[in-house]
């Protein structure tokens, strides 16, 4: 009986995509249900999120473009392909930081932090180095 029951908690394990692999490297709703991020482990060890789709990519029947971002010789890159989480390591079980979120919208990049929630990620991005002094989002896994 033993055998059985640990066979099937097993399976029910790894039929959940919190428990399979990596529980961050998936692909994410963000908050507002406006886009999705696929956030994936580099090498090195540390993580990073691309945007996949954004539900209004497309603006006079051109894909959206990063015209905010500081740097105007990237202004002309699409949206959707943008790294807008880089180089988040793991501080401790279910908590990634050290990270930088970029917000296309205003062009800001801010410190960011990761706490995974059972089917959520909590995403705290925060200035000066101190969370206090931030916002949290969360979004919820897409796949």
């Amino acid at each position: 009986m033993k055998i059985i029951f640990a066979l099937f908690l097993l399976m029910v394990l790894n039929s959940n995509p919190l428990f399979a692999g990596d529980p961050f490297c998936r692909v994410w709703y963000s908050e507002d249900s406006l886009s999705k991020i696929k956030i994936y482990k580099e090498p090195n060890g540390k993580y990073n999120g691309i945007l996949v789709w954004i539900k209004h990519a497309f603006a006079h029947g051109k894909p959206k473009i990063d015209s905010k971002n500081p740097d105007k010789s990237l202004r002309h890159k699409e949206l959707v392909g943008l790294k807008i989480v880089s180089d988040l390591q793991v501080e401790a079980p279910g908590l990634l930081s050290g990270g930088k979120v970029y917000d296309p919208t205003s062009g800001n990049y801010y410190n960011c932090r990761m706490t995974l929630k059972e089917n959520h990620l909590q995403l705290r991005g925060f200035i000066m180095g101190i969370p206090f002094l931030g916002k949290t989002t969360s979004w919820w896994l897409a796949e």
